[in-house]
């Protein structure tokens, strides 16, 4: 079978759809050789090298400054002169129903909450409910939350429509001790990273509550103890220098800015807690990559996060510095329940592995095809 997939983000495209593209089409590769891949990348990334080479993986470039303009009106028509028998698309199918289509959503967190979206944002998504329910066959959803949240606002018409293709781990993400020490040792020089600190991980926007997080710093019993964020601004930010015009908490944060994926990696194993009070989740990887890495982890009791992180996880009330604190108080000073969060998250990580998703993926694309016969 020949099987299209849209990978005009795995070079350059949003943090979260990169990883997920570079980690699931290796293992889709490897467990489905007798498969024909149509591979689709983003033409100003033509001159980099696609990692994986084989007689059966063909690499074909497109236009992709606007991810809903290229799915829409462009790749659709080159699907059948290529041959192609089944497509996957990165949120947004293509006008013309040219071979059978899934659409690969993430979330559609701007229904339930308009307020962290700008009006641009929500004017860009506002057609995905009708192209989803008449444009394509099958959708995929990364959790059940998703899943549900798809039907609730008429994505599709009844739930057997719906797969579930859960993200996963890499498996690089270690705790600190499989990790060199020299590596760590320039790592935190070259960050000036403290000894001890709390870590978040993730988009600066207003919906992942980074300035609840940072109120809650003053109501910590451990005056030492700092806070890094690892992200980059990102469409709706919070105003956080009004926030840190408060001196404690300035001189307790860190601004990281982006790092590079080994970076990452490295980072959260030296951190003592994962903080992670964002209000809505579609999934909420970075905890999971915070599990895999050894450290606790502080999520919020909303959205998916508690479906992804199970028992794993310290569970707080987003809204409310005073459960953030709390949380991170009772961590660092139970030495029985932060060892027990430790455990529990390394066995909760492991559950969640590329293997998995690409085999689900596969189902989700067969299940496709069996629709049109």
């Amino acid at each position: 079978m020949r099987i299209g997939i849209d990978a005009k983000w795995f070079f350059t495209g949003p943090v979260s759809s990169r990883v997920v593209l570079q980690n699931l089409l290796p293992e889709l590769f490897r467990l489905f050789p007798e498969h024909e891949w149509i591979i689709f990348l983003d033409k100003k990334d033509r001159q980099l090298t696609f990692p994986i080479h084989s007689p059966r993986i063909e690499i074909h470039y497109v236009w992709a400054d606007i991810n809903m303009l290229s799915n829409l009106f462009l790749l659709s028509g080159k699907l059948k002169s290529l041959k192609v028998e089944v497509m996957v698309y990165q949120t947004f199918p293509s006008w013309r129903r040219a071979v059978p289509a899934l659409s690969f959503i993430h979330d559609v967190l701007y229904h339930q909450f308009p307020e962290f979206f700008t009006w641009k944002e929500k004017l860009y998504f506002f057609p995905l409910s009708w192209l989803s329910r008449h444009r394509s066959d099958r959708l995929i959803a990364t959790t059940e939350y998703v899943s549900s949240e798809l039907l609730k606002y008429n994505y599709a018409s009844r739930k057997s429509l719906i797969d579930i293709v859960p993200l996963a781990v890499n498996q690089s993400y270690q705790p600190q001790r499989n990790h060199d020490p020299a590596r760590l040792s320039a790592l935190r020089e070259k960050y000036q990273l403290p000894d001890k600190f709390l870590l978040f991980v993730g988009r600066l926007n207003v919906r992942k509550n980074i300035e609840n997080l940072l109120k809650a710093l003053p109501l910590l019993h451990d005056r030492k103890i700092s806070l890094v964020i690892v992200g980059q601004a990102d469409w709706k930010t919070p105003d956080l220098d009004n926030i840190l015009c408060n001196q404690d908490i300035r001189n307790r944060t860190h601004l990281a800015g982006a790092m590079s994926d080994e970076e990452l990696i490295l980072t959260y194993s030296l951190a003592s807690i994962f903080c992670y009070p964002s209000f809505a989740e579609g999934f909420g990887l970075p905890p999971l990559e915070a599990m895999a890495s050894g450290i606790p982890v502080i999520v919020s009791d909303t959205t998916a996060l508690p479906e992804v992180c199970g028992n794993a996880a310290v569970f707080i009330h987003p809204h409310q510095p005073d459960s953030i604190a709390e949380a991170i108080n009772e961590l660092l000073e139970n030495e029985s329940l932060y060892a027990d969060k430790k455990n529990q998250g390394l066995q909760r990580a492991r559950q969640f592995t590329w293997e998995k998703s690409a085999e689900a993926l596969m189902q989700s694309i067969l299940n496709t095809v069996a629709l049109q016969r």
